[in-house]
């Protein structure tokens, strides 16, 4: 929780010092288009497509707290849940903030993974809130620099962006 709160911080903060002329919502339908790209990957069970959208450096991590690093392990990660027979997921756009200077986006989700559960061999489905951050290359690619998933539980409300922004002040450090 305390990743998923700092990366909010650090991403509301980019957000506030940017400027420019871009309109949000346009810059978070391009980056949503290029997500679903990413999912059509995955249907495919595309690991080179899944993994092409995740910077060198990036940082997955899952429901769990392991963190995978870079874009092959990324991938390796993905290979993993492609390999199992019952792997299917759903993703249900919830909200995104954008800076107008279209280099910094961040989006959230709802998202639903099915997998085998290794101790029944029955399908059971992970819900999850993801929080993903991505910035603009100099080409113009939208690259994923951290996607942070935690578990969602039942009844839970989407995440806002007014939620985690006060969420990530009120666990912002204070000057004395």
């Amino acid at each position: 929780m305390r990743i998923a709160v700092l990366a909010t911080l650090t991403a509301t903060t980019l957000l506030a010092a940017c400027s420019g002329g871009a309109d949000p919502d346009d810059v978070i339908a391009t980056i949503r288009a290029t997500e679903q790209a990413q999912l059509d990957a995955i249907a495919s069970d595309d690991l080179v497509g899944i993994a092409r959208l995740y910077a060198d450096d990036a940082v997955l991590v899952r429901p769990d707290g392991t963190r995978l690093l870079g874009g092959a392990a990324i991938a390796d990660g993905y290979g993993d849940l492609i390999a199992d027979p019952a792997f299917h997921i759903e993703v249900s756009p919830a909200n995104g903030w954008a800076a107008t200077s279209e280099d910094l986006a961040t989006l959230a989700s709802n998202v639903d993974i099915t997998t085998t559960d290794p101790e029944t061999g029955e399908p059971v489905t992970e819900q999850m809130i993801s929080q993903t951050v991505w910035t603009r290359q100099s080409g113009g690619t939208w690259m994923i620099r951290s996607a942070i998933n935690v578990p969602r539980t039942s009844g839970q409300a989407e995440p806002t962006a007014e939620t985690s922004v006060e969420a990530a002040e009120a666990a912002a450090p204070r000057e004395s």
